[in-house]
């Protein structure tokens, strides 16, 4: 029977045992289907599919990489390089372009990092349904392709909603609007591929550091 899921903002630690996230015991292992849990639970499943959907984890539990970017939000020691094997080259590179646009992104939720895995959500300077949507992709797992079906769709919506956020604080909504879905064109991000989530990433990583910067400007 299936566990019910810990609320979002109790992401920083494993919704079985309830343990912050580490890089030793409680390594953060994401699945294709966007659940996040510790290595340890993982290993002690009585069956290879998720405790809270019962999607079936057709990877090696050995195989998955864990989710440096949670774990950089807990303050844990994360390693240079953890090695990943795609089916070719170009999906490797792709992934770790992905990857590490996800990783700058999950920085943006440092503020939120409190005690015992859960969140703080009155330090941050994004909205409330930004930093929902930002869990979501951060814990999206990039090997599998359901995960990085997921991931582009949890990439969108977070696009989504950065473009209405930022037309409600513009003063020509209609101009700014037009201006912005021509720039994310520009750069190729029609969801055509799992490689293509790289470069939106990257666009929305520029866009929010720019924005930091007016706001500490005012």
């Amino acid at each position: 029977m299936p566990v019910q899921a810990a609320q979002w903002t109790e992401f920083l630690s494993c919704p079985i045992c309830y343990n912050e996230f580490d890089e030793n015991v409680h390594k953060p292992i994401s699945l294709g289907c966007s659940h996040t849990v510790c290595k340890t639970c993982l290993n002690k499943l009585h069956r290879k599919a998720c405790p809270f959907d019962q999607t079936a984890i057709n990877t090696d539990i050995d195989v998955l990489p864990v989710n440096f970017a949670l774990l950089q939000l807990v303050g844990a020691q994360v390693p240079d390089h953890q090695s990943i094997k795609l089916s070719n080259l170009g999906e490797n590179k792709h992934y770790e372009v992905a990857k590490k646009c996800v990783e700058d992104l999950a920085l943006y939720l440092k503020p939120l990092s409190g005690g015992k895995g859960v969140a703080s959500l009155n330090q941050s300077a994004l909205s409330r349904p930004m930093q929902r949507k930002l869990v979501t992709l951060v814990n999206c797992q990039l090997v599998e392709e359901e995960g990085r079906v997921r991931a582009m769709r949890a990439a969108r919506s977070l696009g989504e909603r950065t473009v209405t956020e930022l037309i409600l604080q513009h003063q020509n909504p209609q101009q700014l609007s037009a201006n912005l879905w021509a720039a994310v064109r520009a750069r190729g991000c029609q969801f055509l591929g799992p490689g293509k989530i790289g470069y939106y990433l990257t666009f929305f990583i520029g866009y929010w550091g720019l924005r930091m910067t007016m706001s500490g400007a005012r």
